[in-house]
């Protein structure tokens, strides 16, 4: 900044500060006093003598200054002679790490040569208790051996764990021979396996009792290390089956023998079309065996702390692998046979469900269904499944010995549910109860598509059905059609709410995150109020089954009203103004020309209260109703003029004759035909009081700063759906009121 600046800024700074003041000497000299020592209080903090703040502040920085250098200089020296120290003792430092690698690598061979010794120790032992036959010893040395295997599981020594493994594997075939021949001696002195009818009458001797179980404790304590077991090549779907516990292998493995000797080979036994032969089998062994393996092998698990070993379990899955094999070699050549397949299918489903629900098998255990879950397997099933579902529909919806749409006898809710709708629903729950247990949810869900795919071809089929009525369509198939739609909507709704379909609802959209089209309810005369509920798998379908349903009952409401209306011509050209009639409505009866429109609304009434469900009726009745009264309201009352005669005959006709014909649905029947009788009330009242009504609507029309009472004034004659501008229209076809100027139209 240039000291012109500097001399305009203070210039400014001088005239914003004091102003007019500037013109005043004396003013102008105490401001230059003031200034002045303002000056000279600046200069003085300035000085950088000791008198001054700021040099009090300097003077400190400079000593602090001078001992930060020395300081400096002090560790500089330090760092000198720390880096010449470590030079001199690189070498000690040196000397003496070699000197305690060497004392490491001496320990662990003195470490190496001790578990080598005690592994030889333990052998020999083991050799000398085995020709003493003491069996307790022997059990007790393989703990041992298997007890160091153990520990040097993370053990670098590869020869070592390979010594120790070949050690162990030498002594457990050895051990596990002798054992096993002793375990099979006390099994053939209890007369195991139990496959004589009679066996339940026997109680085995406590002695017999007593070896078995000390001999399967003996089985327990030589089962090798997992660490030391190499894993067996086995197939893919056999390596969900866990090995079982020696004790328990040896049980099974009679059974197995059983097995193989039955289902395999030429036996006659041995038949693919007859897989529940085996399946029987395998329950019947679980059922006879489960509690001896339960009442005596457990509680030798439990007494060893084995409590990870569930001796029931193990063997019911050593069963099951005999299944899974069995089913695994026969499918194959099944896939090209279809009831056969499917036969094999459902008896697997049988046997899988039997096994859950009667003994407890857990979910997360290896099963049956890994067989049928396989690719090309799940693909030929969906195939079955879809194939026989179709045949059903075409066998259930042309069936000539029952009528498809024939109500049961046994529906509770009125529902009028139909035999076709009541079979295609059981053959639908029919397809859940076989996949439902399915442990993969993308399995499941390939159902729950299949499903979803035949509830569509069901309504396209039964469209067709209703495309092909081209008669009367009141007394044709359609309200049973529309029971039969409504019946599923129903069914639908249910399952929704089933923790099964929940299920399947979330892994859905875990997978596909775009929803699905909300269901729309349409115009309210043709929505129910159950039509509200939750997204739910079956959003989609239940939105086109409601979408059928509403078009099946708007069919039959318009084959009503142009039956109405080809019947109310007459009615409609009645010379309502012209009718001579007396003041007493007592005396009237009903116009001889509205004798037909009243005779079909009954007659088609009567027919569908018979044939719809009671909710669909409802949804019909208050259809026809609405329609009825904008009908009549439009083409009748808006188009014909009234003297006193005419509207006492109509409100009789409406009043006597149409309200009687609904107020079987409805306490209020009134409610639904608010234009007829409000146009009524218009028409009827006095010509003085129409007259004065009249002018005050229209006096009011448009007017601003006056309160419309206009609506009040209605009400108080029972007309409160109607605008005034209506009600002017209204008035305005009775004959005793001239339309003679300018009127609201």
């Amino acid at each position: 900044m240039n000291s012109t600046n500097v001399k305009r800024q203070v210039i400014n700074e001088l005239n914003e500060k004091y102003g007019a003041d500037l013109l005043n000497y004396e003013k102008c000299k105490q401001i230059y006093e003031q200034l002045k020592k303002e000056k000279a209080y600046i200069e003085n903090e300035l000085n950088l003598s000791d008198t001054s703040s700021i040099g009090r502040v300097v003077k400190d920085a400079k000593t602090v200054k001078e001992k930060v250098g020395t300081y400096v200089e002090q560790s500089e020296r330090v760092i000198k002679e720390v880096e010449i120290n470590l030079i001199e003792i690189e070498d000690v430092r040196r000397d003496m790490q070699e000197r305690l690698d060497k004392l490491h690598a001496l320990e662990c061979t003195l470490q190496y040569m001790k578990v080598v010794q005690k592994i030889e120790f333990l052998s020999v032992e083991l050799e000398r208790e085995v020709k003493r036959k003491d069996d307790e010893q022997c059990a007790t040395i393989f703990a041992n051996l298997c007890e160091i295997s153990r520990n040097l599981t993370d053990f670098q020594a590869m020869n070592l764990r390979k010594y120790l493994k070949e050690t162990l594997h030498y002594w457990h075939n050895i051990l596990k021979d002798k054992f096993t021949k002793d375990y099979y001696d006390v099994m053939k002195a209890l007369k195991w396996p139990f496959v004589n009818t009679n066996f339940s009458l026997q109680i085995p001797t406590p002695t017999n009792i007593q070896k078995l179980q000390i001999i399967a404790e003996y089985l327990l304590q030589i089962e090798l290390p997992s660490e030391t077991v190499d894993p067996l090549i086995r197939s893919a779907l056999l390596s969900d089956f866990p090995p079982l516990c020696l004790p328990v292998t040896l049980l099974v493995e009679p059974l197995k023998k059983r097995f193989l000797y039955h289902f395999y080979g030429a036996r006659q036994t041995n038949r693919t079309d007859k897989p529940e032969w085996y399946f029987t089998q395998i329950l019947t062994w679980i059922r006879d065996h489960i509690e001896f393996v339960t009442k005596w092998i457990q509680p030798v698990i439990d007494k060893l702390g084995l409590h990870h070993i569930d001796a029931k379990l193990e063997f019911i899955r050593g069963l099951v692998q005999l299944a899974v094999e069995k089913l695994h070699s026969d499918l194959p050549n099944l896939q090209y046979h279809d009831f056969t397949f499917s036969h094999s299918i459902d008896e697997a489903l049988g046997f899988d469900k039997e096994l859950r629900e009667t003994y407890s098998y857990p979910q997360n255990q290896p099963s049956i269904l890994a067989v049928l879950t396989q690719a090309k397997i799940i693909i030929k099933w969906m195939a079955m499944e879809k194939k026989y579902a179709t045949e059903k529909m075409d066998a259930m919806l042309s069936s000539t010995s029952v009528d498809p749409f024939e109500p049961l006898t046994y529906d509770i809710e009125d529902l009028k549910i139909t035999t076709c709708a009541d079979a295609f629903i059981t053959l639908l729950q029919t397809i859940t109860e076989r996949y439902e247990s399915l442990p993969q949810p993308g399995h499941r869900l390939q159902f729950l598509d299949l499903q979803l795919e035949l509830l569509d071809d069901f309504r396209v089929r039964l469209l067709q059905l209703v495309n092909a009525e081209h008669e009367n369509v009141v007394e044709s198939k359609v309200p049973m059609i529309a029971n039969t739609i409504y019946y599923i909507e129903n069914v639908l709704v249910d399952w929704g709410t089933m923790l099964h379909y929940l299920n399947l609802y979330y892994y859905k959209s875990q997978s596909d995150n775009n929803e699905g089209p909300r269901s729309s309810l349409g115009d309210c005369d043709y929505s129910d109020p159950t039509d509200i509920e939750s997204e739910t798998v079956f959003a989609e379908t239940l939105s086109l089954y409601r979408h059928m349903r509403r078009d099946l009952l708007l069919n039959l409401s318009d084959y009503v009203m142009l039956e109405v209306k080809s019947k109310s011509k007459a009615y409609r050209r009645e010379r309502w103004s012209l009718m001579k009639i007396g003041k007493d409505i007592k005396g009237l009866s009903l116009t001889p020309s509205a004798c037909p429109i009243f005779e079909v609304v009954a007659k088609r009434l009567h027919q569908l209260q018979k044939t719809l469900a009671s909710k669909l009726f409802t949804i019909f009745w208050r259809s026809i109703a609405q329609r009825l009264d904008n009908y009549l309201f439009e083409n009748l009352v808006l188009d014909s003029r009234f003297n006193d005669g005419g509207a006492l005959q109509l409100k009789y006709d409406v009043t006597r004759n149409l309200l009687p014909l609904f107020s079987q649905f409805s306490e209020r029947p009134e409610s639904y035909f608010v234009q007829l009788i409000e146009s009524c009330n218009l028409l009827n009242i006095t010509k003085g009081s129409a007259l004065l009504l009249r002018e005050t609507l229209l006096a009011l029309e448009g007017a601003t700063g006056v309160e419309d009472t206009r609506p009040q004034t209605l009400r108080e004659l029972g007309v409160v759906s109607f605008t005034p501008k209506m009600a002017v229209k209204i008035l305005n076809q009775r004959t005793d009121i001239t339309v003679n100027r300018i009127d609201v139209d």
